[in-house]
């Protein structure tokens, strides 16, 4: 959401600039003026989801239905996507499997969590979590991740994978695309 947003507020920082220079009028900006209108729609959805899911998140937490976890083990799937060119290309996805434990009861119930980009397991300091159960009781929260900014003994939590090379990659497009976006927004300005 955050690199679309700034891609727009880049985008019609130099039309506006074209605009005021004179380079730009007629067809032409009309045209640029509706082109960075994508970006920023799809921008407000994926915000409003977000929104949306911590507001859920907020509502579990604050009805106060909570029990332990600890995180049994992590599980990784190789996810297909089309790239440029109808080539397809695998992203892995990582799953942590919680068992929820209640008082009152000898065994524990296994909980898998939505998937995670970032081989999360890596950072793990402990394997111990909180719970908390949304108004329907089927959706659950994971709270207190204890997590470090470096990585952490990997053999805490081991998957069946050694791949963490991915989430490198996104983590290196995303300073190169705010280090373009910063050089353009800068000539614009200037």
């Amino acid at each position: 959401m955050i690199i679309l947003l700034t891609f727009a507020v880049v985008w019609y920082s130099s039309v506006f600039s074209a605009l005021l220079k004179g380079t730009l009028n007629g067809t032409n900006a009309a045209i640029f003026l509706l082109g960075g209108v994508l970006p920023l729609y799809i921008g407000y959805t994926k915000g409003r989801a977000v929104l949306t899911c911590r507001k859920k998140r907020r509502e579990a937490i604050s009805r106060g239905r909570c029990c332990r976890g600890i995180i049994r083990r992590v599980e990784s799937e190789k996810v297909p996507f089309r790239g440029r060119h109808g080539h397809i290309y695998y992203r892995r996805r990582y799953y942590l499997n919680i068992e929820k434990i209640e008082e009152g009861f000898d065994y524990g119930t296994e909980i898998k969590t939505g998937a995670y980009r970032v081989p999360v397991h890596l950072y793990l300091k402990s394997p111990e979590v909180k719970l908390y159960s949304g108004a329907s009781g089927w959706n659950w929260y994971v709270e207190e991740l204890q997590c470090g900014i470096f990585r952490q003994n990997p053999k805490v939590f081991q998957t069946d994978d050694a791949d963490g090379d991915t989430y490198v990659g996104d983590a290196v497009f995303r300073i190169i695309y705010i280090a373009v976006m910063a050089f353009i927004l800068l000539q614009v300005i200037l």
